[in-house]
Protein backbone atom coordinates (compact mmCIF):
# COMPACT_ATOMS: atom_id res chain seq x y z
CA UNK A 1 0.00 0.00 0.00
CA UNK A 2 2.48 2.69 0.63
CA UNK A 3 4.12 1.71 -2.44
CA UNK A 4 1.26 2.45 -4.78
CA UNK A 5 0.78 5.65 -2.22
CA UNK A 6 4.63 6.60 -2.97
CA UNK A 7 4.47 5.97 -6.69
CA UNK A 8 0.97 8.10 -7.16
CA UNK A 9 3.24 11.06 -5.57
CA UNK A 10 5.52 10.53 -7.83
CA UNK A 11 3.51 10.62 -10.61
CA UNK A 12 1.63 13.93 -9.60
CA UNK A 13 4.92 15.71 -8.79
CA UNK A 14 6.38 14.64 -12.22
CA UNK A 15 3.49 15.36 -14.19
CA UNK A 16 3.58 18.90 -12.41
CA UNK A 17 7.15 19.55 -12.20
CA UNK A 18 6.83 18.44 -16.82
CA UNK A 19 4.34 20.83 -17.31
CA UNK A 20 6.62 23.76 -15.51
CA UNK A 21 9.54 22.24 -17.73
CA UNK A 22 7.47 21.96 -20.91
CA UNK A 23 6.35 25.72 -20.34
CA UNK A 24 9.78 26.71 -20.12
CA UNK A 25 11.32 30.20 -20.76
CA UNK A 26 10.20 33.25 -23.19
CA UNK A 27 13.00 35.05 -24.40
CA UNK A 28 11.86 38.31 -26.74
CA UNK A 29 14.82 40.16 -28.19
CA UNK A 30 15.60 42.67 -30.73
CA UNK A 31 16.16 46.07 -31.75
CA UNK A 32 15.15 49.16 -29.90
CA UNK A 33 14.80 52.83 -31.06
CA UNK A 34 14.92 54.69 -28.24
CA UNK A 35 14.21 58.72 -29.21
CA UNK A 36 14.66 58.26 -32.79
CA UNK A 37 17.92 56.79 -32.07
CA UNK A 38 19.40 53.42 -31.86
CA UNK A 39 19.56 52.36 -27.88
CA UNK A 40 22.78 53.43 -25.99
CA UNK A 41 24.57 50.14 -24.49
CA UNK A 42 23.63 49.76 -20.51
CA UNK A 43 20.15 50.98 -19.96
CA UNK A 44 17.85 49.26 -18.03
CA UNK A 45 15.60 46.53 -19.09
CA UNK A 46 12.55 45.46 -17.33
CA UNK A 47 10.16 42.53 -18.39
CA UNK A 48 6.44 42.94 -16.71
CA UNK A 49 3.41 40.77 -16.94
CA UNK A 50 0.66 43.73 -15.19
CA UNK A 51 3.05 45.50 -12.67
CA UNK A 52 5.18 42.40 -11.54
CA UNK A 53 8.80 42.55 -13.10
CA UNK A 54 9.24 39.21 -14.04
CA UNK A 55 12.89 39.68 -15.53
CA UNK A 56 15.38 42.29 -15.68
CA UNK A 57 18.64 43.17 -17.79
CA UNK A 58 20.63 45.81 -19.87
CA UNK A 59 20.88 46.92 -23.15
CA UNK A 60 23.63 46.13 -25.95
CA UNK A 61 24.03 46.64 -29.18
CA UNK A 62 21.32 48.69 -30.12
CA UNK A 63 18.96 46.26 -28.77
CA UNK A 64 17.91 43.41 -25.34
CA UNK A 65 17.34 40.32 -24.98
CA UNK A 66 16.03 39.23 -22.06
CA UNK A 67 14.42 35.79 -20.23
CA UNK A 68 11.76 35.75 -18.56
CA UNK A 69 11.21 32.35 -16.72
CA UNK A 70 7.22 30.44 -16.96
CA UNK A 71 5.40 30.50 -14.01
CA UNK A 72 5.68 27.56 -11.11
CA UNK A 73 2.68 25.64 -11.15
CA UNK A 74 3.46 24.54 -7.79
CA UNK A 75 3.85 27.81 -6.24
CA UNK A 76 0.83 29.74 -4.84
CA UNK A 77 2.37 33.36 -6.31
CA UNK A 78 2.87 34.45 -9.65
CA UNK A 79 6.34 34.16 -10.53
CA UNK A 80 6.42 33.56 -14.94
CA UNK A 81 4.72 34.12 -17.52
CA UNK A 82 1.72 31.24 -18.65
CA UNK A 83 -0.32 31.70 -22.06
CA UNK A 84 -2.09 34.79 -22.64
CA UNK A 85 -0.26 37.04 -20.71
CA UNK A 86 0.47 40.25 -22.40
CA UNK A 87 4.74 41.10 -21.59
CA UNK A 88 5.48 45.00 -21.42
CA UNK A 89 9.31 46.27 -21.62
CA UNK A 90 10.40 49.25 -20.06
CA UNK A 91 13.94 51.13 -20.88
CA UNK A 92 15.25 52.85 -18.15
CA UNK A 93 11.59 53.12 -16.62
CA UNK A 94 9.96 54.17 -19.93
CA UNK A 95 7.26 51.89 -21.89
CA UNK A 96 8.27 50.44 -24.85
CA UNK A 97 6.27 49.93 -27.42
CA UNK A 98 4.43 47.34 -28.72
CA UNK A 99 3.76 44.90 -25.96
CA UNK A 100 3.13 41.24 -27.09
CA UNK A 101 1.43 38.27 -25.91
CA UNK A 102 4.12 35.69 -23.80
CA UNK A 103 5.47 32.74 -26.03
CA UNK A 104 7.26 29.57 -25.94
CA UNK A 105 11.29 29.95 -26.96
CA UNK A 106 12.65 32.76 -28.71
CA UNK A 107 10.98 35.32 -31.15
CA UNK A 108 12.97 38.84 -32.42
CA UNK A 109 10.39 42.13 -31.17
CA UNK A 110 11.34 45.17 -31.97
CA UNK A 111 10.54 48.53 -29.99
CA UNK A 112 10.27 51.87 -29.72
CA UNK A 113 10.45 54.07 -26.86
CA UNK A 114 9.22 57.46 -28.43
CA UNK A 115 10.28 60.65 -27.18
CA UNK A 116 7.62 62.72 -24.69
CA UNK A 117 6.63 64.93 -28.12
CA UNK A 118 6.59 68.30 -26.83
CA UNK A 119 9.22 70.64 -27.59
CA UNK A 120 9.45 73.10 -24.50
CA UNK A 121 9.47 76.50 -26.77
CA UNK A 122 5.47 74.99 -28.08
CA UNK A 123 4.50 75.46 -24.31
CA UNK A 124 5.35 79.38 -24.73
CA UNK A 125 3.41 79.28 -27.77
CA UNK A 126 0.52 77.82 -25.81
CA UNK A 127 0.61 79.82 -22.69
CA UNK A 128 0.47 82.85 -25.35
CA UNK A 129 -2.51 81.72 -26.86
CA UNK A 130 -4.55 81.74 -23.70
CA UNK A 131 -3.25 85.06 -22.25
Amino acid sequence: MKIKIAFVLAVIALTAYSAYAVLGECQPYGDIVYEGKPVENGMEVKALIGEMVLATGTTAGGGYSIVIPADNPNTPEKDGWVEGDVITIKINGRVATPSFPAFLGSQRHNLQVASLGVKLDTWGKIKALFK
